[in-house]
């Protein structure tokens, strides 16, 4: 039976009233999102949360709230992760160790790095600058490595955690050498670089943005840079493989991903708004302060650029049989 004419208009002008606070509840974002970030505040991966959260604010109209979870090689943050509802609502700032790395370092994990975490944006390339107390009687790396030699297990090595790109890149460069050096983690890359600067750890690899101030007011000395060229924010320090080690350079990036069966409209959102707001003029400023590089790319890409890490640096660790177990 049809409504009278005389109905129709009005009914319809309610249909569409109703529907509308219905459709406005759905916009994403409609609440505040969760950055979570594996490392506590001041961190690197700190430093590159707060002002891309920050843009996002202004681009989207809802609160990012950093969520800091340091800690036991990113298990903690990455099983918050594992454990949120996806819905778009939590996110995490990754590294390549939580992404890939983790799954052949751990002979267990609380998340699954192919099956629960969904690639959003990749959002930078990280230099790494092995730095050394001003203490220390090493100038470059062959220094370090003779002095290394000469008195196994003395030296030690500070990093962020255990599992983390500073932890594994530095056990890489030890297999390279066959330098006896103790690991020393610690909860956050703060704590780390504290701890060199006061000379109770010797030695810290660490991201550009970290150390580079402690390096130019001479609180840290920098041995070496992981890229492959000389960073032009620390021209005097030659790279890994200037001195005599490759297969190091441009190891480490950092990118956000979230909970695995987020829908893929609210994916590209997110992936539009992060690249947004890492390409602004004054990130890129940031950036290049320090030497990073603006790393973006499709959800797609990225998702293809772990799977490709997956397949590179699973092989390379089992054989180095680097294990945090």
């Amino acid at each position: 039976m049809h409504a009278p004419r005389y109905l129709a208009a009005p009914l319809l002008g309610l249909l569409m009233l109703a529907a509308a606070p219905a459709q406005a509840q759905t916009a994403y974002p409609a609440r505040p999102i969760h950055l979570i970030v594996n490392g506590a505040p001041g961190s690197l991966p700190d430093l590159f949360a707060r002002p891309i959260a920050e843009k996002m604010r202004t681009s989207l109209g809802q609160a990012v709230v950093i969520d800091n979870r340091p800690g036991a090689g990113g298990l903690l943050a990455m099983t918050n992760l594992k454990n949120s509802a996806a819905d778009g609502y939590t996110l995490a700032v990754v590294t390549n160790a939580h992404a890939v790395w983790n799954q052949y370092l751990f002979s267990k994990l609380p998340y699954d790095p192919q099956a629960d975490l969904q690639a959003v944006s990749p959002i930078a390339v990280i230099p790494m600058v092995l730095t050394a107390s001003p203490a220390l009687p090493a100038g470059s790396l062959k220094e370090l490595v003779s002095l290394a030699k000469a008195k196994p297990g003395v030296l030690n090595y500070a990093s962020s955690s255990t599992g983390s790109p500073p932890h594994v890149l530095f056990e890489m460069f030890k297999l390279q050498t066959g330098a006896d050096v103790l690991h020393v983690p610690f909860k956050s890359g703060p704590d780390a670089l504290n701890s060199t600067i006061g000379d109770r750890t010797q030695l810290y690899l660490a991201g550009s943005a970290l150390i580079e101030p402690q390096v130019k007011d001479g609180r840290l000395k920098a041995l070496a840079v992981n890229t492959r060229e000389r960073l032009p924010s620390l021209p005097g320090v030659p790279t890994f493989a200037e001195q005599g080690y490759s297969g190091l350079e441009d190891t480490v990036w950092l990118g956000i991903v979230a909970q695995a069966g987020v829908p893929a409209d609210i994916v590209r959102k997110l992936n539009r708004e992060i690249a947004k707001a890492v390409q602004a003029e004054d990130m890129k400023k940031l950036y290049d302060a320090h030497g990073s590089v603006v790393y973006t790319a499709s959800p797609e890409e990225f998702a293809a650029r772990i799977k490709a890490d997956h397949a590179l640096w699973g092989p390379v660790i089992r054989k180095a049989n680097i294990s945090l177990d």
